[in-house]
């Protein structure tokens, strides 16, 4: 399998395996660490954007600002677990060339649209739940030390590397 697609999948299961030891009251209570947000609204925002990829793509676009912004994925932990499933999956070998235009809100002018492609976005959603996993991270090890999440969680592959080529 392209790597492209194990590396989405893995951090697709990652955010899996965190629902099914969470408890409801740790998804879903407003943390000071995160500004009065909850873990299960940094997870709902990330599962959007790749929501957004598996309905948009087959029309030839993608619009992450045009999110359905479901307020379940934020409690809910079976239907947001129920999710992942579908969108893993989904990603398979023979989307990765399609092309696609993206919309986009620029500061306040109107939408642009530029043009890319499933590949691209897909790196994209690497950085972007990598970068979520991390806010997560920091709340669950502030507010929730009781839950073991691996070493490895919310850390870029290129940080990862680097840490042990640091080592050697």
């Amino acid at each position: 399998m392209n790597l492209l697609l194990k590396t989405n999948q893995d951090i697709l299961s990652q955010i899996d395996e965190l629902l099914q030891v969470m408890s409801y009251s740790a998804y879903s209570s407003p943390l000071e660490v995160l500004h009065g947000s909850t873990i299960g609204q940094h997870v709902r925002h990330t599962l959007e954007f790749y929501q957004c990829l598996y309905e948009q793509a087959p029309l030839g676009f993608v619009d992450y600002d045009a999110r359905s912004r479901d307020l379940r994925l934020e409690t809910d932990l079976a239907f947001s677990s129920s999710l992942i499933q579908q969108l893993k999956n989904w990603l398979s070998e023979s989307l990765l060339n399609t092309s696609l235009s993206m919309k986009i809100l620029l500061g306040n002018e109107d939408q642009h649209t530029i043009h890319t492609s499933l590949s691209r976005e897909l790196v994209y959603m690497i950085e972007h739940a990598i970068h979520h996993l991390a806010i997560i991270k920091i709340a669950i090890t502030g507010q929730f030390p009781e839950i073991q999440i691996p070493p490895h969680f919310g850390i870029a592959f290129s940080t990862l590397r680097y840490r042990e080529s640091a080592l050697k």
